[in-house]
């Protein structure tokens, strides 16, 4: 049996296909449910909503539940990628800003950068992109560094090797 849905719900579908947040697919769903006419040809289409509408607030459930996990990705631009990664104070901040026309924080005290921060470097007729993350030691990495780097093309090891503690 036809739906004969009217233009406005093949509209808010599309806007819900488009949706990127759970709270606007939500949203979205409850106006769809709303314009689409209520007979025996909509019945599984409403049903189908429903069941869609339950699995989104499950999800945002158990997602405020979990905690908030950062993941970070740093969307891939140019002929490669290459992650710079480093000990606190080595100067990978200093060596993106000089690469690149990237604006990284630099500072004297340690673990000044905390979120990925990526630049395009120029080499010949190309641009290769850098990311400064975050930095590591043997006892405190970021739960997403590796995954970055496993992402990337390569990894550039910065080491200030004037550091007392260089062995670390």
């Amino acid at each position: 049996m036809p739906a004969n849905l009217p233009p406005d719900y093949f509209a808010a579908e599309k806007r819900f296909r488009e949706a990127k947040s759970i709270d606007e697919k939500i949203a979205i769903l409850e106006e769809m449910m709303a314009i689409m006419p209520k007979h025996k040809g909509t019945d599984k289409l409403f049903g189908d909503l429903k069941r869609k509408m339950a699995k989104l607030k499950s999800a945002k459930e158990s997602q405020g539940k979990s905690g908030r996990k950062e993941h970070w990705k740093v969307e891939r631009e140019g002929a490669g990628q290459i992650v710079l990664v480093g000990p606190p104070n080595s100067g990978k901040s200093t060596l993106l800003r000089a690469l690149t026309k990237a604006e990284p924080e630099v500072a004297d005290y340690p673990f000044t950068t905390t979120s990925p921060v990526p630049g395009m470097m120029p080499f010949e007729n190309i641009k290769i992109q850098l990311v400064e993350a975050p930095a590591i030691t043997s006892e405190i990495i970021e739960s997403w560094i590796p995954n970055l780097v496993s992402m990337a093309d390569a990894v550039m090891l910065i080491t200030d090797l004037s550091s007392d503690n260089i062995v670390e």
